[in-house]
């Protein structure tokens, strides 16, 4: 949380850092990715793979596979494990085949990725996260930052706020409260 409290959002790594979050179990907090294909996917494309049920066994995995930190590290972004290292989970990892338009969402404690793409179809698709709008380190301080950040971003684009987001896209940004 403490790390959450001090993004700026003036760096894409504050973006990555957010992104990464996968929220705190400790008080049961979820927080859930997504991505919407903005074409069709099939296995040949690679696409969306995930292992089914696996944050359930995310505590008891990093457990065991706490050498992966020395051979790792700590990363801001994400890690690529081989199939030579954990062909567990390679053996179980599903692939999610999905139509343009079709959206997938999982809970970001579960192990997720892609593979090769072999076939000549291009994959298509836009990322997104969700969690709680009480988030408990959504601060005013780092709501205010996220908010300029977002208005940066989005006016950088040639995107109003105002006219080209409805009010529930404005909310879904943060740019207005939700209320009851």
């Amino acid at each position: 949380i403490s790390v959450l409290s001090r993004l700026s959002y003036k760096r894409d790594n504050d973006w990555i850092t957010e992104n990464n979050e996968p929220g705190c179990s400790a008080i049961g907090e979820r927080h859930v990715q997504g991505l919407v294909n903005l074409a069709d996917n099939l296995e040949e494309d690679g696409g969306f793979w995930l292992v089914p049920g696996f944050h359930k066994y995310l505590p008891q995995w990093t457990i065991e596979h706490e050498n992966f930190l020395s051979q790792y590290g700590l990363c801001l972004t994400f890690n690529l494990f081989k199939e030579s290292v954990v062909p567990e989970l390679y053996a179980v990892a599903c692939h999610i085949s999905s139509r343009a338009g079709s959206a997938i969402l999982w809970d970001q404690r579960t192990m997720h990725g892609s593979r090769a793409n072999n076939s000549l179809c291009p994959r298509y698709a836009q990322f997104f996260k969700m969690f709680p709008a009480e988030h408990p380190a959504m601060t005013e301080k780092r709501a205010e930052n996220r908010r300029n950040g977002i208005l940066t971003k989005v006016r950088a684009v040639n995107i109003s706020p105002e006219t080209d987001l409805s009010f529930l896209g404005r909310k879904l940004f943060g740019l207005e409260q939700w209320s009851d």
